[in-house]
């Protein structure tokens, strides 16, 4: 078996290890599958110092697992939101919530070649993800994908964390090398993958408030980058 294949391979095994216990339990992980008030604020503080998103907005959620940074965004007004996620299980929680009822939920990838079509080109005014960009298998194709998808002028956000290789322990840890940014200690990486695929970098940093959280095990960042064009 080659790189690419077993690379193939690692992407089916991930997903289908988010089965429907998997993400029941992911989903009661305070922090991690779920958010309260405070830990919900503390994410909207630290993003309003970096970026606005404007009431009317179309927004997807890349990766919105049990929807998290949905229940975050709807608390903007007037934002449409759209959450893309490719384990089934994981959209199932999300589509039980009553609150997300209003949300447009698609199951996919944002990292494969077909992938570019799922949406149309300058669908959105912005893309958010929140502890995506780790798991990706293919970040660059996945920056050009969510810059197709993105108005002129259009945003990203990034939410990750620092994690290192001890981070991805148990059943996940054969997965840390098929994933390029499994484990990356820098806030460079993404932003520089950000520009090499058409974006213009606007802020990078800590997340201050959001890493101040007993909760939060990992720093988390956050990069802002907006679509250009060539």
């Amino acid at each position: 078996m080659d790189w690419h294949e077993r690379r193939v391979a690692a992407r089916r095994r991930a997903v289908g290890k988010y089965d429907a216990a998997e993400a029941e339990a992911y989903g009661k992980r305070q922090g991690l599958g779920w958010l309260t008030a405070e830990e919900e604020s503390a994410y909207l503080t630290d993003l309003g110092r970096v970026v606005r998103i404007a009431s009317g907005a179309s927004v997807l959620d890349v990766g919105a697992g049990t929807g998290v940074m949905c229940s975050i965004l709807r608390r903007l007004p007037g934002i449409e939101l759209t959450a893309l996620e490719p384990s089934t299980a994981m959209l199932a929680i999300l589509q039980a919530q009553s609150e997300l009822a209003n949300v447009r939920a698609i199951n996919g990838f944002c990292d494969e070649p077909q992938d570019q079509d799922r949406f149309a080109a300058a669908r959105f005014d912005a893309i958010v993800s929140r502890q995506v960009v780790n798991g990706l298998f293919d970040p660059l194709l996945a920056f050009r994908h969510w810059h197709h998808w993105l108005k002129p002028a259009g945003i990203v956000v990034v939410i990750d964390g620092l994690y290192g290789r001890d981070g991805w322990a148990g059943r996940w840890e054969e997965e840390v090398d098929a994933l390029p940014l499994s484990a990356s200690q820098s806030m460079a990486s993404t932003p520089y993958l950000l520009e090499a695929c058409g974006f213009r970098i606007e802020a990078v940093e800590r997340m201050a408030t959001v890493n101040a959280l007993p909760t939060t095990r990992t720093p988390r960042y956050v990069v802002i980058a907006r679509k250009t064009t060539r």
